[in-house]
């Protein structure tokens, strides 16, 4: 009996020990989630993830996608509450202030610390505005990912059945006013190829209020100035006047075709859209779904008289870790690898420029077409959304405003005017709030 007992306590302790081993080499499962739905840069965020894992393995990175746009938030926070959060998540970077602000994010010094990782040279490597945009009240809450720069593109085949010189695209606001006009085809009121929209793709609020040479924050009165900026209102009443002349509706009608059926279209590279402003990324984009043949051109985005020569801005998106992960150290060790690793092998694959300085060094040099885009980048006329405790608030309220007087439901004036008192408000609160703490 005592030789049977001595038998089943070894086992048992043989199990258990096994047991512990075989648990310890099991890897931490962390959760990622992303918004990105375009083919090509989601599959080089799976790319990246998928080579992070394949390297690493003490940890598994599982990417889940979680549609969204550029503030959206509300799901991620409905996960937190219930515990059911990721451990890593894709957020827009001009909206890291707001969400830290609220305490939706967890500061990383702490867990780069214990990683060992030396944070001043880490912030070193990345484009100064990036880290601004990381960081709140002085603390890192962010790891930028990528960024990118603003032209006009246009189609050469176009301009060339217009007449037009396929290697002068317009170059100030009257030109392409002109240009537009030429470039549309109506028929009764059914538009069947369009010259250009002001708010496709890229034309955003901030587009066009910098290329007009308006100015929407004052950072030493901490006060929003755009409902007082003649300048950004002749940019919000240039727009609304191409919802008068082409018909707000037709125009919708155009655009709304395209959208239809299991894969969107998309017009431009279908020569139906002559110009649109729009992002570095759509190279690559062009490169996989355009037409065989199909020739473009890129340009600064044109500006008007006292407005802004070669204007453009940079955005990008970031990692963060919620509140609320279950790995936050692991979380922390695959967003360095990634911002530093990761994101040479997205910015090959996307087109998009990477807030590492090098990757976006290299990148400009290996594709001549990049060469417009980082001489912009890197000119004295890029911008950078305002680093704010209200940063996605503000980008809601101005795209509301915008869409207020092209729709014709405000006036430009009222639009610009409800927006900042509106946004003003909670800007002032907040900073009371950080003022307190």
């Amino acid at each position: 009996m005592k030789k049977l007992f001595a038998s089943i306590l070894l086992s048992a302790l043989l199990l258990g020990v096994f047991g512990i081993f075989a648990y310890a080499s099991e890897p931490v499962q962390v959760t990622f989630w992303h918004c990105i739905v375009d083919k090509v840069s989601k599959s080089a965020i799976e790319e990246a993830v998928a080579k992070f894992n394949s390297t690493h393995k003490d940890i598994h990175v599982k990417v889940v996608l979680v549609p969204g746009h550029e503030t959206e938030v509300t799901k991620l926070m409905t996960a937190v509450a219930a515990g059911t959060g990721p451990d890593v998540y894709y957020l827009d970077r001009f909206t890291v202030a707001q969400r830290a602000h609220f305490g939706v994010l967890e500061p990383l010094q702490d867990y780069l610390e214990e990683l060992g990782v030396d944070i001043p040279a880490l912030k070193a490597k990345f484009f100064d505005f990036t880290i601004k945009e990381a960081t709140y009240k002085g603390k890192l809450y962010a790891l930028p990912w990528d960024t990118d720069a603003r032209v006009l593109y246009y189609n050469k085949t176009l301009f060339k059945k217009a007449g037009l010189d396929p290697n002068k695209p317009p170059t100030t606001i009257k030109e392409l006013d002109e240009y537009a006009a030429k470039l549309t085809m109506i028929k009764g009121n059914r538009v069947l190829q369009i010259g250009f929209v002001p708010w496709r793709g890229q034309g955003w609020h901030y587009t066009w209020g910098w290329a007009f040479g308006g100015k929407f924050y004052d950072p030493a009165t901490k006060k929003l100035v755009f409902a007082d900026d003649p300048k950004i209102l002749a940019a919000l009443k240039w727009e609304v006047g191409y919802a008068k002349k082409y018909g707000i509706k037709n125009i919708d009608a155009f655009f709304s075709s395209y959208r239809g059926g299991s894969v969107p279209v998309d017009p431009f590279m279908i020569s139906k859209e002559a110009m649109r402003v729009d992002g570095n990324w759509l190279i690559s984009q062009l490169d996989a779904f355009a037409p065989k043949g199909f020739e473009y051109g890129i340009a600064p985005i044109p500006y008007p008289e006292g407005g802004e020569k070669n204007s453009t801005w940079a955005g990008g998106w970031s990692l963060v870790i919620p509140k609320g992960a279950k790995h936050p150290k692991e979380a922390a060790k695959f967003l360095v690898w990634m911002v530093t690793h990761g994101e040479e092998i997205y910015a090959e694959k996307t087109s998009h420029f990477a807030a590492l300085k090098a990757a976006t060094e290299a990148l400009a040099k290996k594709d001549p077409r990049q060469k417009l885009f980082y001489d912009l980048f890197s000119g004295p006329n890029a911008h950078c959304r305002p680093v704010i405790p209200v940063g996605a608030l503000l980008w809601d309220k101005l795209t509301e405003a915008w869409n207020d007087a092209i729709y014709g439901k405000k006036t430009p004036e009222q639009a610009l005017r409800d927006a900042q008192n509106e946004v003003q408000q909670a800007l002032d609160k907040a900073f009371k709030e950080e003022a307190s703490k």
